[in-house]
This record gives C-alpha cells, sequence and structure tokens, in this order.
C-alpha cells in the first residue's frame, strides 16, 4: 500500500473479490486521469463509488472525448452523469470503429459516517456486439489522518461481457497525500488480480490561484505494467471551483503522440440541512 500505512479491516474483505485478469474493454476517461482516493464529485461512479458520499453535495458531469485530436480526430467517448447526497446516474456512450455503439447504464448509491466512506455501483452494458450482462464495483475509502486518505475499489464483480470479452474483477487499492494545506496532492494505487500485480499507477495534483474566482488546478499522472515501465501518462489542466471546465490529453509510454483528448466540464453544490 502507498504511504506505508496499513489498510483498516474493512478494507481488506475486497480481497477476496478479487479472481482472473482483467478483459480488454473501453475504459471511462476518468479512470485514466483520476484515482479511487481523490474524487468527491459525480465522477465518481466510474472511479470509486465511495466519493459519492465524501461530501454532501449535488453535481453534474460532462465529459467529450475525441480520437486522435487533430485534423483526423474523431469523437469517441460521450459520457454524462449526476450525483445528489451519494445517489447517482452516468451514462457512457462509445463510438467505435465500422459504425459500432456501446452503451453503459450505471447506478451508484454511497453512504458516510465521519472518516469512513463506501459506496456500490451497477452497470448494464448493451449495445456493442457481444455486449450483455451486468457488472457490480464495491469501493471504500478512509481518512487516516486529515491528510492521508487510503482506499480500495474491487471492479467488475459479476464478470460482464463486453464485446465478446469477459470483465474480470480487478482489486485497485490506493492512497493520497495532500501537502501545502492541501493546495498539492499525490496519489498512487495498485491494479491486482489473481496472478498479482498488473500496474501501477501515480498521480500528482496542484492548484494555483486559490481563492480567486478562477483557480486553476494542473494534474500529471504515470501508468505503468508491473515492472514499472511506461504504459501511459495522462496531463490536464482545469480551470474553476464549483464550476469547474478541463481538458486532459492522454499519450502512450513513449509519449510520441496524443492518442486521446477530453473536454470535461463539472458543476458541484453543497448541500446543507
Amino acid at each position: 500500500m502507498a504511504g506505508g500505512q496499513a489498510v483498516p479491516p474493512i478494507a481488506l474483505l475486497l480481497l477476496s473479490l478479487v479472481s482472473g485478469a482483467a478483459a480488454q474493454a473501453v475504459p471511462n476517461r476518468t479512470t485514466l486521469y483520476l484515482h479511487p482516493t481523490d474524487v468527491t464529485d459525480a465522477r465518481a461512479l466510474w472511479v470509486n463509488p465511495a466519493g459519492l458520499a465524501r461530501m454532501k453535495e449535488a453535481s453534474v458531469h460532462l465529459d467529450l472525448t475525441v480520437g486522435d485530436p487533430g485534423a483526423g480526430g474523431r469523437l469517441r467517448q460521450v459520457t454524462a452523469g449526476v450525483n445528489s447526497r451519494g445517489f447517482s446516474f452516468g451514462y457512457q456512450r462509445d463510438l467505435l470503429d465500422g459504425g459500432v455503439r456501446g452503451h453503459i447504464y450505471r447506478l451508484g448509491f454511497a453512504g458516510g459516517e465521519q472518516r469512513l466512506a463506501a459506496g456500490v455501483a451497477t452497470a448494464l452494458y448493451r449495445g456493442a456486439p457481444g455486449s450483455s450482462g451486468t457488472g457490480w464495483d464495491v469501493g471504500i475509502v478512509y481518512d487516516l489522518t486529515p491528510t492521508l486518505t487510503l482506499g480500495a475499489v474491487a471492479a467488475n464483480i459479476g464478470h460482464p461481457v463486453v464485446r465478446d470479452s469477459v470483465l474480470r474483477v480487478v482489486y485497485t487499492p490506493g492512497a493520497t497525500l495532500r501537502l501545502f494545506n492541501r493546495r498539492a496532492a499525490l496519489s498512487a494505487d495498485a491494479g491486482i488480480t489473481t496472478n498479482g500485480v498488473a500496474g501501477y499507477a501515480f498521480g500528482v495534483v496542484g492548484g494555483i490561484r486559490e481563492g480567486t474566482p478562477l483557480p486553476l488546478r494542473l494534474l500529471a499522472r504515470l501508468d505503468t505494467d508491473r515492472s514499472l515501465r511506461r504504459l501511459g501518462f495522462a496531463f490536464g489542466l482545469s480551470v474553476g471551483a464549483q464550476d469547474l471546465l478541463g481538458i486532459v490529453a492522454t499519450t502512450p509510454g513513449n509519449v510520441a503522440r496524443v492518442d486521446a483528448a477530453s473536454l470535461y466540464a463539472v458543476s458541484t453544490r453543497r448541500l446543507t440541512r
């Protein structure tokens, strides 16, 4: 576990849900730049459903992703979602080659008490040939200290089938350390299957112009295989606080080109009694 801290006993219960290796599928773009221990709005539905209960809030999310951005780029994925007090609904539409369309309908719920939050999400796969079934994600987050958050997700419970590939359960423990009065955050997580560690992800987020009408946040993430060889990078910039507009670009491990870029918007409102 990143941060050198022991996982709370409840997190260890998720380990028994892990079985098999992850099959290839089109991931939701949020999972390529966010971490299971550092997301608190409607995007948590795709990354770690426990994050839906980190704050009492209502939020909406829209994401448009273009593959191979430039003259030959084309829209590849659309994501929309809403969260209110831990109840969340999301929709993902994938536009694949050959006119194939994939649809994912996702419903989540989370609850929390003080430093601990837990959540569950279910996904219904439809559209693309060979796609059927329902999968489940279960996640938790735990604030070990005011600056250190631990968490874990068990994804694809139920082994849904996507384009004739069975999505097997993947267990992802992680940690986020917040620095400089929460102006920066360091995150790390690992994807684990029955064959052991499949890969790692490391990320950093930093804020500037905090307290101004238009604060800026920069992010960078590195994904590696189990031997720490580079598999991909993500770089992003966002503007705003309650109403957030951002862009994220991803590249393969050799950083030879940008393979996809996402423009996203998130609007969040804190809820009070």
